[in-house]
């Protein structure tokens, strides 16, 4: 890929890392200001991600998702898309606190791997690829926010039942509030993540002759939806709310962090066009 990618991947990076300690002086100080630079430096970084992606995958000729650096670019632009979406309304960034060191690391991880783009191999030759990585990452997405909403729920837990807040206690939101949140996206993630693993199993029907061939990556999928149909099943049918909800959509992200991450690299399989 042409050097100007580097330096605009790298300048992403920059107005990420930038709102990243932006929103953590905010978290500290309450500085309205200060929140709003960051938010605005967040903005920018995700504008000129657009940018870079889209250009990317024009010049690719197909949605640029068929590696490890591709796929974790593509993963952090709809973390910030659907931040963005949420916050619209409330403007509070005190998710932002927590969400953006969890960009930055992500990013900061594309920007040493290999990011030179290359043919696709025939079996990824498919319109199911943008249909199939869009609806699974936004999934992620998804659940990456549903992660920090159950972080930020048991420190605010734990700081009522000690009876001894400290200042952080006044910047997280109510619990209520972040039990709800987490509820949405979980729910809403879970719905792209049934309809990703659907066009998955379409797609490898079409390319491999098989609905499902339990492929590492396919089982810790399976696992993953069945963690979160735990999840769904707590709170609708069993009355969850609060903790529990809380340690459950802990354990989903973390799964699905060895979904992508951990079964990516450490196993072989019909997905490892993504190492």
């Amino acid at each position: 890929m042409m050097p100007a990618y580097d330096i605009l991947f790298k300048s992403t990076f920059g107005l990420y890392l930038l709102a990243s300690a932006g929103f953590f002086l905010f978290f500290i100080t309450q500085n309205q200001r200060i929140g709003a630079a960051a938010a605005i430096s967040g903005f920018c970084g995700f504008l000129l991600h657009t940018f870079i992606f889209v250009y990317r995958s024009i010049a690719l000729g197909y949605l640029a998702v068929s590696n490890l650096h591709e796929s974790l670019s593509f993963f952090v632009w709809l973390v910030m898309l659907v931040y963005f979406i949420a916050e619209s309304r409330r403007r509070s960034w005190a998710h932002a606190a927590f969400i953006m060191p969890l960009v930055v690391l992500m990013m900061g991880y594309a920007l040493v791997l290999d990011n030179m783009g290359r043919p696709l191999p025939v079996a990824l030759k498919s319109p199911w690829l943008a249909i199939h990585a869009t609806l699974c990452f936004l999934s992620y997405a998804c659940f990456l926010m549903a992660f920090c909403l159950g972080i930020m729920y048991l420190w605010q837990e734990r700081e009522l039942k000690s009876r001894k807040v400290d200042m952080f206690f006044f910047r997280l939101p109510s619990l209520g509030l972040m039990d709800r949140l987490g509820s949405r996206a979980v729910s809403f993630g879970f719905v792209c993540l049934s309809l990703g693993i659907i066009s998955g199993s379409v797609w490898a029907q079409q390319a491999w002759g098989s609905f499902w061939s339990w492929d590492p990556k396919e089982t810790w999928s399976l696992v993953t939806w069945l963690i979160y149909i735990l999840y769904l099943h707590g709170r609708f049918i069993s009355g969850w709310q609060g903790r529990k909800s809380a340690y459950v959509a802990i354990l989903g992200f973390l799964t699905v962090l060895f979904t992508y991450f951990g079964v990516s690299l450490l196993f072989s399989g019909l997905h490892s066009y993504f190492k």
